[in-house]
């Protein structure tokens, strides 16, 4: 069974904007639409990434438009 790190960035890279989590080196480098950034701790990476998402709301449409077309 994978952990559920593994399932979490499994499932945000399914998202309609994918967000990228890997670790090295003891922190997590989140990227998501040509931005990126890094935290020592996986749930702060993912909010970092939602956050950039929540900031720019435009690409969330354009993403949703590109699946429905």
């Amino acid at each position: 069974m994978e952990s559920i790190e593994q399932e979490l960035m499994s499932m945000l890279r399914k998202l309609p904007v994918p967000i990228t989590i890997t670790c090295s080196n003891g922190l997590y480098h989140w990227q998501c639409a040509q931005v990126g950034g890094s935290a020592r701790r996986l749930v702060a990476a993912v909010e970092a990434a939602l956050q950039h998402l929540q900031k720019h709301p435009g690409m969330l449409l354009r993403a949703q438009e590109f699946r429905d077309s």
